[in-house]
Order: C-alpha cells, then structure tokens, then sequence
C-alpha cells in the first residue's frame, strides 16, 4: 500500500473494530509502540509539520476519496478529544477482515466470497461467485451447466480450467440472458499489479468468447485488489479493465443518481 493515507485509514479501522467510538491519539499510538514511521509519513503526505493537523487533514482527503465512490466515510473524527465514532461498523469489519487475509494465498477463497457479499450489498442485479475452489459444482459438467443458465452456450471449462478465469460475475438487472450484460469481477488478494490484472482479464476474456448472446467486447471487466485505488496510483494510459479497491465496495449513500440533459 504505497499510499500513509490508507494506512492511517487501516490503522483507524483496526482500532474501531468492534468498539462503537474510541481516543486515539498519536501518543496512544507511540505508547504502544506502533506505527511512528506512519505518523511521519503521513505529516509528508499532507504537507504538514504537527501530527495533529496531518491527521485532519488525513480524515477530510478520506471523506473526499470515499464520497468519489458514492460512499461516506465509515467513521468520524472529533479533533477537540481525539475520538473516531463508528459510522458503518460492517464495513470497518469487513476492511479489517481483510486486512488479516491480504497477501494470504490459502485465503483466496475467502476473499473472493467477502467481495461477493459486500458487491451484493452495493449493486442490484445477480451476483455469482463461481471462482475457484468451489463448494458446489465442483465437477466440469456441473460448472459448465451452471454457466450455461447465464448464456454461455459453449463449455467454459476445457482441459485443466478450474473456473475458467471467472471469480465473480454480476449480471446486470436489464435484459434477459443470453442478452443480459455482465460484469466479471476478478479478485486478487493482495496489493495492486498492472501485470497481475492483465493475466487475470485475458483469461477471463477467453471465456467470454464462449458465451452465447454477448460478443467479447460487450462485457465490463474489473479487477478488484485488497488495496485502495486513486488516480494518482494508476497509469496515465486507458485500461482495458475497472480497476478497483476495497473503498468500492462501501455501501453507497445514493443508489442510484439521474442526470437529464
């Protein structure tokens, strides 16, 4: 996580999670022995010299990062007492959680089901988790039969697929299959990689050309990272996928937002 930003955010949600409101200050931090370095870093990232002011001006670009995904920040800071107050306790879980799998390659699964459950609190339509390893449809014929029920018409597993690249696909709440559009969301547990979310979109992509009803380039593909993303952590070139964080699957202040011309 390149950015003091995010690690004062996970610091904060360590420290929250389960109490409702709690004091923390950098001396409290100090006192414990952890993070001085963050502190530090985190006073160059905000272009201040007192801890005090680089920790407000932490919270206001948090809320500004959260509310450009549609969310509000899940907690809030009093500055007068030092406290944060618990505004979205399920998601301060939920980063947490995460946080203890980051990087765990035992824990794939597990983060791909958390992402499926969050993404399903945030969208409507059908989520579908049908990644690697599964507790059903475990055989070929099974999986196969299950992907044909969303309009792949041809057999995505061949050879030694597992899941044919696909961790999550959302299908949107509009058409009707195999004309309805999807969105495959690949999970990748752990920070963000250019590379890694190439390999993970052209495998995913190969199977798209199996699907009955959308050509390939009809379909959104996403990776999502155990991480934060910001436009400054990404390249300046377009990409041929969504790139995303954890902070996009906050539950959203306003389902959905209309704008007329």
């Amino acid at each position: 996580m390149p950015s003091a930003l995010f690690e004062f955010f996970e610091l904060v949600a360590g420290e929250l999670s389960p109490p409702e409101s709690k004091v923390i200050t950098p001396e409290s931090l100090k006192a414990k022995d952890r993070e001085s370095s963050l502190l530090n870093d985190l006073k160059r990232e905000m272009e201040v010299t007192n801890t005090e002011d680089a920790w407000g001006h932490a919270v206001e670009a948090l809320r500004k990062h959260f509310a450009a995904k549609g969310a509000k920040l899940p907690f809030e800071y009093f500055p007068d007492t030092g406290t944060f107050m618990v505004k979205d306790t399920a998601f301060l879980v939920f980063v947490k959680s995460m946080i203890k799998i980051r990087s765990n390659p035992k824990r794939s699964r597990d983060f791909e089901c958390a992402v499926a459950n969050r993404l399903g609190n945030r969208v409507t339509g059908d989520i579908h988790r049908v990644g690697h390893p599964r507790q059903k449809k475990r055989t070929r014929a099974g999986f196969n039969s299950y992907l044909r029920k969303l309009g792949f018409q041809r057999p995505v597993l061949l050879d030694k697929d597992k899941d044919g690249g696909f961790d999550i696909l959302w299908l949107l709440p509009v058409g009707s299959v195999p004309h309805r559009p999807i969105v495959s969301v690949q999970c990748k547990n752990a920070l963000f990689d250019l590379g890694e979310a190439g390999k993970s979109v052209s495998a995913s992509s190969r199977s798209f050309g199996h699907h009955g009803g959308l050509l390939e380039r009809v379909h959104v593909p996403c990776v999502l990272f155990n991480d934060y993303l910001y436009s400054e952590a990404l390249p300046r070139k377009p990409l041929d996928f969504v790139p995303l964080g954890l902070s996009d699957l906050a539950a959203l202040e306003q389902k959905i937002s209309v704008h007329i011309l």
